[in-house]
């Protein structure tokens, strides 16, 4: 066969020469939109990363001030924090039966809804209930000590002022012991309520709700043992206190 004048004469190479170029600005510009694509993704991991782990502080540092005020050593606590697109808000999902007995029988039962102050932000939750971080935390407000035969229950129970959710900007976050001086208003002594008290031997702790996890992680960090689904403390020097806190979310 014979090859026409033109097979490998200038014009042959020139549009060789010019598919070549298609196909390789093809290559670079769907390489550069992959690296494009895949960077801003990660960028946005990051970002989304970053808000969470400041959710995360933000709510320990406001955990951190509401039990001082359980504690009696702040009457109160404000301060503003960027939501960054999240939302804050008082949930009442969590019920916890605290329940004392002894060889006779049971001494005390009762059960409280203490209330959390919850931040969500694409998809990720973080809260605070009663002492307890979602994502670890030893509660000062609740201690086993089985060396010293001692038990401290402090249940924070959180009650909503005004306001009990914002989303997306700033928010105000107020919390104030609740009804006016003396203290004795605002730290209940649920047990004992007599002298002397009734001799207790086991404390035992029933949570329900979604944070139940949480609850026995931080109980077992503070020296209680799991029991059939509870939480338990031998200890037969017992105290179990109500702190109520008035919280104001404020946009």
């Amino acid at each position: 066969m014979t090859l026409g004048p033109d097979s490998h004469g200038p014009q042959a190479r020139a549009v060789s020469d010019t598919v070549a170029f298609v196909l390789v600005f093809s290559l670079v510009v769907t390489s550069a939109g992959i690296v494009a694509t895949a960077g801003f993704g990660s960028l946005q991991d990051v970002q989304r990363s970053q808000q969470a782990d400041l959710s995360t502080g933000t709510l320990r540092a406001i955990g951190g001030e509401i039990d001082g005020i359980a504690r009696g050593t702040r009457p109160a606590y404000r301060d503003s924090i960027e939501l960054g697109g999240g939302r804050i808000t008082l949930v009442d999902e969590t019920t916890v039966t605290v329940t004392l007995t002894n060889t006779t029988g049971t001494v005390f039962d009762e059960t409280y809804r203490p209330r959390a102050l919850t931040y969500a932000y694409e998809g990720r939750n973080t809260s605070y209930e009663s002492g307890i971080l979602a994502r670890g935390s030893r509660p000062a407000t609740m201690r086993c000590v089985p060396t010293s035969d001692t038990a401290m229950l402090s249940i924070v129970q959180l009650v909503s002022g005004e306001g009990d959710a914002v989303s997306g900007g700033p928010v105000t976050v107020e919390a104030r012991r609740m009804g006016p001086p003396p203290p004795t208003n605002v730290t209940h002594l649920e047990y004992p309520t007599t002298r002397p008290a009734p001799n207790a031997t086991k404390v035992t702790l029933s949570i329900t709700g979604p944070r139940r996890a949480a609850w026995s992680d931080a109980l077992a960090a503070q020296g209680f043992t799991a029991t059939g689904g509870s939480m338990t403390c031998n200890a037969s020097q017992v105290t179990v206190r109500l702190v109520r806190v008035e919280i104001d979310l404020l946009a």
